[in-house]
């Protein structure tokens, strides 16, 4: 297995693991719906912080020309930094801010970094032309 894969399985059974904790700790009375609810959350902002984090340093694939590679590499940043932001505002609004700030506030931030990402990205490569080979002379 690659480690790629054994990763995200690992990051996937945390969540596992803390949703079923929460879910018992809510269950036996040691934190309310709302601790439980907001711990969750703040795990998953925290989470969708850190993988937007590495977003740019993961380009695989093919070689490809080198505007496609800058285009690709831009795209990339800017995926990263503003996904990175989003996760880490849901993480913020969900630990301090009240419920009904909170749960509009971060599908905002995100409904937000993601229409940004994918906004520049179609932008980035609809403008990305390819270049005609140039004959040489024999």
């Amino acid at each position: 297995m690659s480690p790629r894969i054994t990763t995200a399985i690992a990051i996937a059974l945390l969540f596992l693991a803390a949703a079923a904790g929460l879910r018992y700790a809510e269950g036996a009375g040691l934190i309310g719906a709302d601790g439980a609810r907001r711990a969750l959350q703040i795990l998953i902002g925290l989470g969708l912080a850190g993988y937007a984090n590495l977003m740019p340093k993961r380009i695989s694939g093919a070689p490809r020309s080198p505007l496609v590679e800058r285009r690709t590499q831009a795209a990339l940043r800017v995926g990263g930094w503003s996904l990175t932001l989003a996760g880490l505002t849901q993480a913020g609004l969900w630990a301090f801010a009240p419920l009904a700030v909170a749960d509009p506030g971060s599908m905002i931030a995100v409904a937000s970094a993601l229409a940004l990402t994918l906004g520049y990205a179609l932008w980035a490569f609809a403008t990305c032309r390819r270049v005609p080979d140039v004959p040489t002379a024999r």
